[in-house]
C-alpha cells in the first residue's frame, strides 16, 4: 500500500517541511510588468487581480494557568447573539451527558469562550507511542466489534476509533449525541489490540485518542467501507463510490507558502451525531483550536455515488488574520506527459492524485489549469469574487494512464467546493512545492479573503463539498482531456498539444482557436479533428525570445464565444 493511499497519512507534516525548505530567507513578491519575480509569479485569468499580504508574525502565546481550555464547558445559544463575555469559570468535562438539547450553537459557543483565552497545547503522549514507527503504528489495531453502533443493524454507519502515536500526538474529544443528549466517549484501550507493542499498562490507559474514520455501504449492499476520515490537523478526506484515499480537504488554512511559516490549528473536539434507522446521512461537530484562531464546523455527510459534505462554519480570530486559506484542498501531483520535467526514470506514464485545477468563474468562463511540479515553489491566483465553484479533479481514469496496480490513481476522487454564504472578495489561489516523490502532498489550492480578519470578530461561511469518481460537475463547453509538452524535432521550440472533447460534436465544429502568451511570442496555432477521441486538437509552438517565464491561456471559439475551457500553463525556461 503506497503511503498516499492511508486515510491517516499527514499532509501538515509534508508540507510544513517543504515550505520550510523553500522559504528561509526568501521573501514573496510581485513585481509589474517592468520588474522580474523573485520567488514566485501569481498567474490569472481575464478578471483577476494578485493581492499579495504582508505576513504578520502571530504573537507568541502564553498559557494561562487554568484547566486545559479544551474543556471549557457549554454555554447558552444567546452568548454569541448578545455578545455577552464568556464566564471566567473554565470547568472540566465530566463523566454524565450535558443536560441540555445539543445543538450547533453550543460548539459555536465554545469555539468563542476558547477564543478569549491563550493557546495551550494538546496534553503530551506516551514517550513510548511517539517513538513509533510507521508499522509500529499501523500495528495498533481498533478491534472491528467495538465499532460504534455495531449492534443497530438499522443504523447505516459505523464510526472506528484512532489512537494517538507516531506522528498523531495531539488528543481529540469524542463525544456522542444520541436523540440530542451529548455523552463524552471515554479513552477505552480494551477496545484495541496492541500485540507485542513496546507499550507499558500505564501508556494504554494514557494514549487517547488521535481521530477516527466512519464507514457506510458504499461500493455494495452490507459491506460497510470508509467513507470519511478526521485525523491529524484539521485534515479530513472523503470517500465515494468506486474510490481510494487521495486528495484531503482541512478546516481552514494559515500563512500556506508564508515566510513567516505555516499554521496548521486542530480540530480538537468532535459531538457524533446517532443517526436514526435508515438515516441518509450522518452529521459531525467540530471544535477548532490554533494559536491564531479557534472555529465551529458542522458536516454534514451524505454518500453514494457521490459523497456530499455540507459544511458550516464560524472562525473566532485570537489575532488579526491577513493570510487566511478558505475550504483548502490538499493533493499530490508528481508527474505526467505534460510535465516539463520528467526525467525521472519512471516507469509509469503518471504519477498524481490530482490532474488539475478546475474553476467555474464568476464571469461564466470555465477554467482548467494543469497541476505542476515545479522546481521552485510557486503561487498562482485567479479570480477577485468566489468563483461559483472550483476543485481539484483527476479526469482520466483508465489504467493505461498510470499503469500503477498499487497506488490506483485511476480511482483517486475528485473534490469540487461550491460557495454558499459568507464568502467576500478575495483570490483563489493555487500553491505548487516542488517534490522529489509521490509520497508528499505537495498541492494546496484555497480562497483567500481579500479583508482581514479582525481578531475577536466571528466570521461565518458555509459550502459544499463533491467528493466523486466522475467529474463533479459538467461544463456546458468542451473540457480539456490531454496536455502534452515537448520540444519540436524541426525547431528546437516549446512544442503544446491540447485535446479538447465534448458530447456535443456540433460544439467544435470550425471552431477558431484564441492562444496568447504573457511573453514571446505564439507560432502555428493549427486546429484539428481528433478522430481518436471525437474530439479536436490544438497545437501551436512558442517563441519564448529568451524569457524564463510564459503564462500561456488559449481556448477554443464560434462567433466570439467561447465553445471550450480555457486553458492555462506556466512555462518556465
Amino acid at each position: 500500500m503506497k503511503l498516499t493511499q492511508r486515510p491517516y497519512f499527514i499532509p501538515a507534516a509534508a508540507l510544513g517541511a517543504a515550505a520550510a525548505a523553500f522559504l528561509a530567507g526568501v521573501i514573496i513578491v510581485v513585481t509589474g510588468s517592468s520588474g522580474t519575480t523573485e520567488a514566485t509569479v501569481a498567474s490569472v485569468t481575464s478578471d483577476a487581480d494578485i493581492i499579495v499580504a504582508d505576513v504578520e508574525p502571530a504573537p507568541v502565546p502564553v498559557a494561562p494557568v487554568i484547566e486545559p481550555l479544551d474543556s471549557v464547558a457549554d454555554y447558552t445559544p444567546e452568548a454569541l447573539e448578545t455578545g455577552d463575555a464568556a464566564p471566567d469559570a473554565v470547568t472540566p468535562d465530566t463523566a454524565t451527558p450535558s443536560r441540555a438539547p445539543f445543538a450547533f450553537d453550543q460548539v459555536i459557543n465554545k469555539a468563542q469562550a476558547l477564543s478569549e483565552h491563550a493557546f495551550q497545547e494538546s496534553r503530551p503522549v506516551p514517550a513510548a507511542a511517539a517513538a513509533f514507527d510507521y508499522d509500529q503504528y499501523r500495528r495498533l489495531e481498533f478491534k472491528r466489534e467495538s465499532a460504534e453502533w455495531t449492534d443497530d443493524t438499522s443504523i447505516p454507519f459505523r464510526v472506528h476509533y484512532d489512537p494517538r502515536g507516531y506522528l498523531f500526538n495531539e488528543e481529540v474529544k469524542l463525544n456522542i449525541i444520541d436523540k440530542g443528549v451529548s455523552t463524552p466517549k471515554a479513552w477505552a484501550e480494551a477496545d484495541f489490540n496492541f500485540f507485542d507493542l513496546p507499550l507499558s499498562e500505564d501508556d494504554k490507559k494514557a494514549l487517547g485518542y488521535a481521530g477516527f474514520h466512519v464507514t457506510a455501504p458504499l461500493n455494495s449492499s452490507g459491506k460497510f467501507d470508509d467513507l470519511i476520515s478526521f485525523k491529524g490537523a484539521s485534515f479530513f478526506r472523503v470517500l465515494s463510490a468506486g474510490t481510494v484515499y487521495g486528495a484531503s480537504a482541512r478546516g481552514m488554512a494559515i500563512s500556506t507558502a508564508s515566510p513567516a511559516g505555516e499554521e496548521f490549528p486542530s480540530f480538537r473536539e468532535f459531538w457524533l451525531v446517532k443517526p436514526e434507522p435508515g438515516a441518509k446521512s450522518m452529521t459531525v461537530y467540530a471544535l477548532l483550536n490554533g494559536i491564531s484562531t479557534t472555529g465551529a464546523f458542522q458536516f454534514v455527510i451524505t454518500p453514494g455515488s457521490t459523497t456530499n459534505v455540507d459544511v458550516e462554519a464560524v472562525f473566532f480570530p485570537r489575532r488579526k488574520l491577513t493570510e487566511v486559506g478558505v475550504a483548502p484542498i490538499t493533493s499530490m501531483y508528481y508527474f505526467s506527459p505534460h510535465s516539463l520535467n520528467r526525467g525521472n526514470r519512471d516507469y509509469r506514464v503518471a504519477v498524481h492524485d490530482s490532474e488539475g485545477l478546475m474553476m467555474e468563474l464568476h464571469n461564466g468562463e470555465w477554467v482548467w489549469r494543469p497541476l505542476a511540479n515545479p522546481n521552485q515553489l510557486e503561487i498562482s491566483s485567479f479570480a477577485t469574487q468566489p468563483p461559483l465553484g472550483f476543485g481539484l479533479v483527476q479526469r482520466k481514469r483508465d489504467f493505461e494512464a498510470y499503469d500503477d496496480l498499487e497506488a490506483n490513481y485511476e480511482l483517486r476522487p475528485n473534490v469540487w467546493i461550491a460557495p454558499k454564504d459568507g464568502w467576500g472578495p478575495g483570490n483563489l489561489t493555487l500553491v505548487e512545492i516542488p517534490t522529489t516523490n509521490e509520497y508528499n502532498d505537495n498541492i494546496v489550492v484555497s480562497w483567500r479573503p481579500a479583508d482581514a480578519w479582525e481578531a475577536g470578530k466571528p466570521v461565518r461561511l458555509s459550502y459544499e463539498m463533491i467528493w466523486s469518481l466522475p467529474q463533479p460537475v459538467v461544463a456546458p463547453v468542451a473540457k480539456v482531456t490531454a496536455t502534452k509538452v515537448g520540444i519540436s524535432p524541426a525547431t528546437k521550440r516549446p512544442m503544446f498539444i491540447i485535446d479538447f472533447d465534448s458530447d456535443n460534436s456540433e460544439l467544435l465544429r470550425d471552431a477558431l482557436p484564441q492562444v496568447s502568451t504573457s511573453a514571446g511570442t505564439i507560432i502555428a496555432p493549427v486546429v484539428q479533428p481528433n478522430p481518436k477521441t471525437g474530439g479536436v486538437r490544438l497545437s501551436f509552438e512558442l517563441d519564448t525570445k529568451d524569457a524564463g517565464l510564459c503564462e500561456l491561456r488559449a481556448l477554443l471559439t464560434k462567433a466570439d464565444h467561447s465553445v471550450s475551457e480555457t486553458w492555462l500553463y506556466r512555462w518556465r525556461s
